[in-house]
């Protein structure tokens, strides 16, 4: 009996020995690959390149964009947000609008590795255009002057000043205007400077913040 179990065993070992190997090589071709394989989920932050200096990205909408991953191991694990932001780029751009972006036509990523997922799809980029504008000083007073006194006459230096914001909005602003004159105070002919008012529409004075205010008072009843 021994001897027939012995000789079941070595027969064609050769080919049991192969089978064998070939199973365990099987085995370890999938297992392997089973642990090569990964999904991965993290959130990607959103960046704007080459902007005009005519214009400004006034809002960006997401500010990042979650992402769904799926591939080989080694090269999902390389992914990082601070690595592979989605970088728009506005070097066209010249004119005020909204923008719209398909998040996934902007990802960079290895060739083993697909996209499960991104939420949201589109990425909406605000901008606005710059523009200058020349507009005139419009003198502020309060009060009233002395009973013996009259306004002859007052003058902003200069008279138009050069504004700056974005052009949907400067369009819209007719004059500037000066902080007040208290006119109650005045005793007489006088120059002084006065601060420009600074509105929303208006981003920034171009050349001067202020202007000289020439005021010319006479007494009445004095004669012309």
């Amino acid at each position: 009996m021994a001897e027939k179990l012995k000789q079941l065993f070595f027969r064609n070992w050769g080919l049991k020995a192969s089978a064998l190997l070939l199973a365990l090589l099987v085995w370890a071709v999938v297992s392997g690959g089973e642990r090569a394989y990964s999904e991965k989920t993290l959130k990607l932050p959103v960046e704007v390149l080459n902007v005009s200096q005519n214009i400004e990205v006034v809002n960006l909408r997401p500010e990042e964009v979650t992402v769904s991953l799926k591939g080989a191991s080694k090269f999902v694990a390389a992914i990082a947000p601070e690595s592979h932001a989605i970088k728009i780029d506005l070097k066209n751009i010249k004119e005020s609008g909204k923008l719209n972006y398909f998040a996934e036509d902007y990802l960079d990523l290895a060739a083993g590795v697909q996209v499960v997922a991104v939420h949201p799809k589109m990425i909406e980029v605000f901008v606005e255009e710059f523009a200058t504008r020349e507009v005139p000083v419009r003198i502020q007073f309060r009060g009233r002057l002395p009973a013996n006194l009259r306004l002859k006459s007052a003058r902003a230096v200069p008279e138009r000043v050069a504004i700056l914001g974005y052009k949907s909005q400067v369009a819209d602003v007719e004059a500037v205007d000066t902080e007040e004159v208290d006119l109650g105070a005045v005793s007489g002919s006088q120059s002084r400077r006065l601060a420009l008012k600074q509105t929303p529409q208006i981003l920034k004075f171009r050349d001067q913040r202020d202007v000289e205010l020439q005021l010319e008072i006479e007494e009445r009843g004095q004669k012309k």
